[in-house]
C-alpha cells in the first residue's frame, strides 16, 4: 500500500543530501566507486543498479553507504564521507 510505511525513514544526514541538486551530486561520487553498477538520484533516495537488472532503492544516506560497500567491496568506514563532499559545495 502506497504510504502505509508513514514516510521516509529519518536521516542523519538529511540536511547535506536534500533535494535533487545534491542527490545527484552524491550519486555522482559514490558511482566513482563502482565499476559496473550505477546509481541514480530519485525524489526519496538513490537506486543503485547493477548490469543484470538487479537494483536497491536506498532511502537514506547509510542505506546507500551500505549498498556501495557490498557491491564495491569497500569497508563502510571508508566511503562514509565521500559522497558527502565539501558541504560548503553542496549548499
Amino acid at each position: 500500500m502506497c504510504g502505509g510505511c508513514a514516510g521516509a525513514p529519518l536521516d542523519w544526514a538529511a540536511d547535506l543530501v536534500s533535494g535533487p541538486r545534491r542527490r545527484a551530486a552524491v550519486a555522482r561520487r559514490m558511482s566513482m566507486l563502482l565499476r559496473r553498477d550505477t546509481i541514480r538520484a530519485i525524489p526519496s533516495g538513490w537506486v543503485v543498479a547493477g548490469p543484470t537488472g538487479s537494483s536497491v532503492v536506498c532511502r537514506t544516506y547509510d542505506e546507500l553507504v551500505e549498498a556501495v560497500s557490498r557491491r564495491s567491496q569497500t569497508a563502510v568506514d571508508d566511503i562514509r564521507h565521500l559522497g558527502l563532499g565539501d558541504p560548503a559545495q553542496t549548499a
